[in-house]
């Protein structure tokens, strides 16, 4: 019998981070994402890689 449906993935999201924000913050987060058709996940995501690359940048210099 063939397996079907999605297929494996190399880093498969399987760890959850919860976290509480205020109101605004919710809403803004939700637009932005809807904005740049990004989910809540990658945009999260992308800010922190953001974040860790401004920093890596400040140890270089």
């Amino acid at each position: 019998m063939v397996k079907k449906g999605r297929p494996c993935l190399e880093e498969p999201r399987n760890k959850s981070i919860f976290i509480r924000v205020t109101e605004n913050e919710n809403l803004d987060i939700k637009r932005y994402a809807k904005e740049h058709n990004l989910t809540i996940t990658q945009t999260l995501v992308k800010g922190f890689q953001t974040l860790q690359r401004q920093e890596e940048a400040r140890e270089q210099c």
